[in-house]
């Protein structure tokens, strides 16, 4: 089987927020709590659609609970890790997880996480910003 370490600086930057010396407080924000799942990724103005799913893949996806913690499913791994917000919709994520070769779906997903900054949020859409404006948009996940 191919192996894919996730990238590093994901890896590098959670570790780092794990073991930074400042105290925070999580902030568990219950409108953002829920699944919410990958439809869309706009980079440098292009926008990039949700593919089809094949046989061994994984809705790509984040899980926001309570307390700040997170889970993710990305098209071949599983992360966990937390959340925080504060004032202005700012959001920090960190974590770590599995590490089986992505499809170029789930890379674009893995490789947009560390640098995720900002959010905005309505009923049914979640917007998580990165580098230069560009963005993950998510649906919340329907209950089945």
């Amino acid at each position: 089987m191919k192996r894919l370490v996730l990238p590093s600086i994901f890896l590098a930057a959670s570790a780092g927020m794990f073991s930074c010396g400042k105290t925070t407080t999580i902030n568990s924000n219950m409108e953002l709590t829920g699944k919410w799942v990958l439809e869309s990724v706009v980079q440098n103005e292009d926008t990039i659609r949700k593919p089809g799913l094949t046989k061994g893949q994984m809705e790509v996806s984040l899980l926001f609970k309570d307390k700040g913690e997170l889970e993710a499913t990305s098209s071949t791994n599983f992360l966990t890790g937390y959340y925080e917000t504060s004032q202005d919709n700012e959001i920090q994520l960190g974590g770590g997880g599995t590490e089986r070769a992505e499809t170029s779906w789930g890379d674009l997903f893995v490789n947009a996480l560390p640098a995720v900054n900002q959010y905005d949020l309505s009923a049914e859409k979640l917007v998580l910003y990165y580098e230069n404006n560009n963005a993950l948009i998510f649906n919340k996940a329907r209950l089945r």
